[in-house]
């Protein structure tokens, strides 16, 4: 016979703890101490009372858990001098007094000073720091007992608890320092955001397009100073002659009309092509120039990339000679 006790119990509720109670005194007459134990659980969690207490004690004790026994003798006892029972407050004192002599108890002591943050636990009780060092009764078994501290390598130990009286000591040696996290280069720091490298952020694709960029805007510069040195080529001698013949030709008299006007002609062509070219380098000129800044930007502000090194300051200088003229742009890697 077996009880669940979990969903039924609730504190002050005076019927689920009559109810438990008698399934637990049911199951002590059929010798079935576990489902006793944990009917009157039950019904003491739901309305605590010395005389359920008392019960626990006994069917604790019929399995051979003293200590457990002697701890709820003791509970009832104390109860039962808060309501002014007196008969059952002796009764329990009286029962616990008996099992003392039977009592087994362990000793847990960490060696050294207390390091910060320690804790003991016992099958994964935690044990009061206060008991630790002193003789303790606890019940015949096996226990896992572990202790961990801040900055400590945790320890793990055993032991095993026989029946009847004894004193058992498990000695915990001084916890051993826990190894210092080492942070690997490139690695995120404990407790902090880790942004990764991100590929191409060298910053060498920003300095190619700004190169590209800056020797486009040279090459249009170059271009605009190609169309003025023509501009001027148009006032060659012949130029200045043909214009002078035509400037002439209503007043000289030997020059026919005919003449006269294929001079006027050909001036005018020449000027309109003086005058489209003039437009057009100044356009070309200001677009280089807006080309070469723009690159200059790119590279100046372009991140320095560990596997080529930082970035010289980028210069601009004139280009003159050979028919040349010009701007030219310098940055080294």
């Amino acid at each position: 016979m077996s009880f669940s006790v979990t969903s039924l119990a609730a504190a002050g509720d005076t019927l689920t703890a009559e109810h438990l109670f008698k399934k637990g005194l049911d199951a002590m007459k059929h010798n079935q101490f576990k489902e006793a134990c944990d009917a009157f659980e039950g019904s003491d969690e739901a309305d605590a009372s010395p005389g359920t207490e008392i019960n626990l004690a006994l069917c604790n004790e019929k399995q051979g858990k003293i200590a457990t026994a002697w701890g709820w003798y003791r509970t009832a006892a104390g109860l039962a001098d808060q309501r002014n029972q007196k008969d059952r407050a002796e009764l329990a004192r009286n029962e616990a007094v008996k099992l003392e002599p039977k009592l087994h108890k362990l000793t847990i002591t960490v060696k050294g000073p207390a390091p910060e943050g320690l804790t003991v636990t016992r099958n994964g009780t935690a044990v009061p720091s206060a008991i630790l060092g002193s003789d303790i009764p606890i019940d015949p078994g096996d226990y896992a007992i572990e202790v961990n501290a801040k900055n400590k390598k945790g320890w793990k130990g055993s032991v095993h608890i026989g029946a009847g009286p004894g004193i058992d000591r498990l000695d915990v040696p001084p916890l051993e320092d826990a190894p210092v996290a080492v942070t690997p280069p490139g690695a995120a720091p404990a407790g902090g955001d880790y942004h990764p490298p991100q590929p191409g952020n060298d910053g060498s694709t920003q300095r190619t397009v700004g190169l590209i960029v800056g020797g486009v805007g040279i090459l249009a510069l170059i271009g605009a100073g190609g169309l003025e040195i023509f501009n001027l080529a148009v006032t060659n001698p012949d130029y200045k002659k043909t214009k002078t013949d035509s400037d002439a030709c209503p007043t000289v008299v030997p020059l026919n009309l005919a003449r006269c006007a294929g001079l006027a002609t050909s001036v005018t062509s020449k000027d309109d092509a003086r005058h489209s070219n003039q437009t057009a380098a100044v356009v070309i000129a200001a677009a280089g120039g807006a080309l070469v800044i723009t690159g200059i930007v790119l590279l100046a502000t372009a991140p320095s990339g560990r596997s080529t090194g930082a970035l010289t300051k980028p210069r601009v200088y004139p280009l003159f000679g050979n028919g040349t003229t010009g701007l030219g742009l310098s940055a080294a890697f």
